[in-house]
């Protein structure tokens, strides 16, 4: 069975170019309506949009993302996770729990922005409009957050371009459903590269209107070449959250403890040798000299692994001035890199 609504999700294709057409008030002011009304984690609608009309900014999230048919977009919208307004509202009512900027408060955000997003693009679809999402804003999510003057409990999650569609791209081809749809439990196959064989020959068919003289490589070589060019802003995000306020309340996980896919690291891997910091830490850094430096840090490393609790008694005998933080490390059973890491993060949130 099927019917209009289902026939337009199953030709949805990426629109890049547009007309230069202004989209009517009226649609836009019902597309906000549409995302006001989409769902939301226990009613909290802890989510806003940041429609971006003016073109310096606009140029501004075109660098961040590296894409410049953001300038294009007669429509760009900006979602945002948004735990600040509920946190201003409790405030107002003597009312500061810890759990206003948690990150279940996040996620709940983050999921009510990505929904009302693709509820607005299907909606926009209806009515013969066309767009596209950028992640890319979260390239350089400081940045996003400079330019959308964001407050602390908040976070960019997708942009949104949307306007009257100048172009005719193909259907993109997507893997067999068997892969992503299992039943009751996940399902791993023997052999992803034999599983997807028909897909990769189905992907070089297809051309992208980005770059039309050029087929693109099959999916499996895509896979690859986008972890091979992973961006190093993106790969530590979790800085950005935390400076935006939200308390991750991490906890410290035994090594044996976390999910991997190799262990041990497959040899044609290089493995790489931790030397020194960003700021400066080594294995052999004192540790009363970083406690000197940074006095919160000690209390820190007590709160975060009850084994630290030795470190009491080792600074009442005067023994902490011979210890380096490799020392200490072994002390909480757990690899210096990763105390340093931590460290360092809590260090970065002040």
């Amino acid at each position: 069975m099927t019917n209009e609504a289902i026939e337009r999700a199953l030709s949805h294709r990426s629109i890049r170019a547009y007309k230069e057409k202004e989209i009517e008030a009226d649609i836009v002011k019902n597309l906000l309506e549409v995302a006001n009304h989409t769902s939301s984690s226990m009613g909290m609608q802890s989510y806003s949009i940041i429609r971006i009309t003016d073109k310096k900014k606009r140029d501004m999230i075109a660098q961040v993302c590296n894409q410049k048919y953001v300038n294009q977009a007669p429509e760009f919208w900006v979602f945002i996770v948004d735990v600040y307004r509920n946190a201003a509202i409790a405030s107002e009512q003597d009312c500061f729990l810890d759990g206003r900027n948690d990150m279940d408060r996040f996620f709940q955000g983050f999921t009510d922005a990505s929904l009302a997003a693709q509820n607005v693009l299907s909606s926009a679809e209806s009515l013969g409009l066309g767009g596209v999402f950028f992640g890319s804003v979260l390239n350089d999510p400081a940045k996003m957050i400079e330019i959308l003057n964001l407050p602390e409990y908040t976070f960019p999650v997708v942009g949104l371009g949307m306007g009257y569609p100048d172009q005719d791209p193909l259907l993109k081809p997507r893997m067999d459903i068997d892969l992503k749809v299992f039943e009751n439990e996940y399902k791993k196959q023997d052999n992803y590269l034999d599983a997807i064989k028909d897909y990769d020959e189905r992907m070089k068919k297809y051309y992208d209107l980005r770059n039309p003289s050029k087929n693109l490589d099959e999916f499996s070589k895509q896979v690859v070449s986008i972890l091979s060019n992973a961006t190093e802003k993106r790969s530590r995000i979790i800085n950005d959250i935390i400076r935006q306020g939200f308390d991750l309340q991490l906890d410290y996980i035994p090594e044996g403890d976390i999910k991997t896919m190799f262990k041990p690291i497959p040899k044609n891997i290089k493995e790489e040798t931790f030397e020194e910091s960003e700021l400066g830490f080594r294995m052999d850094t004192n540790i009363k000299d970083l406690f000197d430096e940074y006095p919160y840090i000690k209390s820190y490393i007590l709160s975060v692994n009850p084994k630290f609790n030795k470190l009491r008694s080792l600074s009442a005998s005067n023994k902490l001035k011979e210890l380096t933080i490799a020392d200490i490390a072994q002390i909480g059973e757990m690899p210096a890199d990763s105390l340093i890491y931590m460290i360092e993060s809590r260090i970065s949130e002040e």
